[in-house]
């Protein structure tokens, strides 16, 4: 399990690196789905922002403008394509998300880590060491782990596919609800300790 103190100090150096980069006006909508309400905003460059569990719009637009110079609803426009393929994932008709992201709020090493999160496929799971390994740091489990912590665009970058050794569930920001969810949506079930994924037999 990921340490929570570390997760809370994870997301307050995000916060400072947000306030670091200067940011034009970030756009945003919700969409609902099997987890709740997702919100998401999207700069000039792609989504920069998901996020679920929170109260109301109201919530999420003041989240934005923790570090957005301006944050603006958008519905039907720019975010169309972005909330449409979020739809159809959960729908189970969209396997791989073509948005692009914008990762300029994190650490150059929290973005190499969900780079790569980025490319694991659909339905399949990847150990944290298993990650690391494929990063060049095979020591590195517990900062890919961090850095996964970190992810402001969970769904879109899949670290729900991402499990503890021997396929324990680990750990996830949103909670462990929420990945199970994800995971349901992709053909797992769970045994009845909750503790590891199954493949149904579906192909991914």
């Amino acid at each position: 399990m990921i340490n929570p103190r570390f997760v809370r100090q994870a997301r307050e150096r995000m916060r400072e690196a947000f306030a670091r980069t200067p940011w034009p006006p970030v756009r945003f909508s919700s969409v609902q789905t099997a987890i709740g309400t997702v919100f998401v905003g999207v700069s000039d460059q792609g989504v920069v922002d998901v996020a679920f569990g929170l109260r109301d719009e109201a919530a999420y637009r003041k989240r934005l403008a923790r570090w957005a110079p301006e944050v603006r609803n958008d519905r039907a426009g720019t975010l169309r394509s972005v909330i449409a393929e979020i739809e159809a994932y959960f729908a189970g008709t969209l396997r791989d998300f073509s948005v692009p992201v914008d990762l300029r709020g994190v650490t150059p090493f929290t973005a190499k880590v969900l780079r790569e999160t980025r490319t694991i496929p659909y339905g399949t799971l990847v150990s944290y060491g298993e990650l690391a390994r494929r990063l060049g740091a095979s020591r590195a489990a517990r900062a890919v782990g961090g850095a996964l912590g970190r992810n402001p665009i969970p769904v879109i970058i899949p670290c729900h596919r991402v499990v503890g050794h021997g396929g324990h569930i680990g750990g996830y920001t949103g909670g462990l609800t929420r990945k199970r969810a994800l995971l349901g949506v992709e053909g797992y079930t769970f045994a009845p300790d909750k503790s590891r994924p199954s493949w149904t037999g579906r192909e991914p």
